[in-house]
């Protein structure tokens, strides 16, 4: 549901919904992407200017665009209001197969990002209220690409490839018909073979701590949020920016308690921390870089916390 259609995920007074449960939200997505890798073409072009406002809404309202105009739509709005909706009702995600395999050469977060940023990104994602999505791989940090491939043939072969191929000269990088005849083939055997996964590099470091990173969290979250999301509703959280790269986003949980997310989304500064929560009980850092018993005051770049106000 690309437009962003809020009204499909409408929820009764009992509080389960009356069509669908959830929805991929692209929005998360891009504003992310945006922010982690600099790219700001094709679609990405509507995240470039307020990525992590974007990003603040889409964990505090479901989704960034609520009727705005998208310059990549010509001026088209998409979107409807979503803020009354509970954050469960959108699934967020790093990665999925439309969005990398939509990239000419079908390149990974894990080689587009550096991995202090790709932490926090993965950090912010699994312990937010809103339901997360993994993608194959993700959680070793799988560093094949994955290819758009197809297997089709004659003239619907030739039409596919040419035409993916004419769709990526609209890009700056890809100019250069030498350049675009590199893409690879969708058709070709090679390029499906490419795509797979190699399952014994979970084994194996990086990837085994990445994998042990990805464990931890989700016990994190299985043990201290999934509990609390049982009677979550909309209108239940408030995001605000604070100094250069600074998001602070508050959940009020189902069960009356209150989730915080503190983090640096700049790469360069570090950033002064607002107030932290009252009461707060401290969930989980990244590159806290503090000695056992410090107490939190700032966020290095790139950097999260999150803390548990309970009822």
């Amino acid at each position: 549901n690309e437009d962003n259609t809020a009204r499909y995920l409408e929820r009764g007074e009992d509080g389960r919904p009356k069509r669908f449960a959830a929805q991929w939200n692209d929005d998360f997505h891009h504003a992310l992407h945006v922010l982690a890798t600099g790219e700001v073409t094709g679609y990405y072009e509507d995240y470039a200017d307020r990525p992590i406002d974007q990003l603040g809404r889409c964990l505090s309202e479901g989704f960034a665009f609520q009727g705005e105009p998208l310059r990549h739509r010509h001026g088209r709005p998409r979107g409807e209001p979503s803020g009354h909706l509970p954050s469960t009702a959108f699934v967020s995600f790093l990665q999925n197969h439309d969005h990398i395999g939509n990239r000419a050469f079908g390149e990974r977060l894990t080689v587009l990002v550096d991995q202090r940023a790709l932490k926090t990104l993965m950090v912010i994602q699994l312990l937010a209220p809103c339901t997360p999505l993994l993608f194959m791989g993700e959680e070793w940090g799988a560093k094949q690409p994955f290819f758009f491939f197809c297997e089709f043939q004659g003239e619907l072969a030739d039409n596919v490839r040419n035409g993916r191929r004419r769709e990526f000269a609209r890009f700056p990088e890809f100019q250069n018909e030498e350049t675009r005849n590199s893409i690879p083939d969708p058709n070709a055997e090679k390029t499906f073979r490419a795509s797979q996964l190699d399952w014994s590099c979970a084994a194996v470091e990086p990837h085994a701590g990445w994998l042990n990173m990805y464990r931890e969290l989700l016990h994190l979250r299985q043990r201290e949020i999934v509990p609390r999301l049982r009677g979550l509703r909309g209108n239940a959280a408030t995001s605000r920016r604070f100094d250069q790269g600074g998001l602070s986003v508050a959940w009020r949980l189902g069960d009356g308690c209150t989730l915080t997310l503190l983090a640096n989304l700049a790469g360069s500064d570090a950033v002064m921390l607002p107030k932290v929560p009252e009461g707060g009980r401290l969930l989980y850092a990244t590159h806290s870089e503090l000695p056992e018993g410090a107490e939190l005051k700032c966020l290095m770049p790139w950097c999260a916390a999150w803390f548990l106000v309970d009822d």
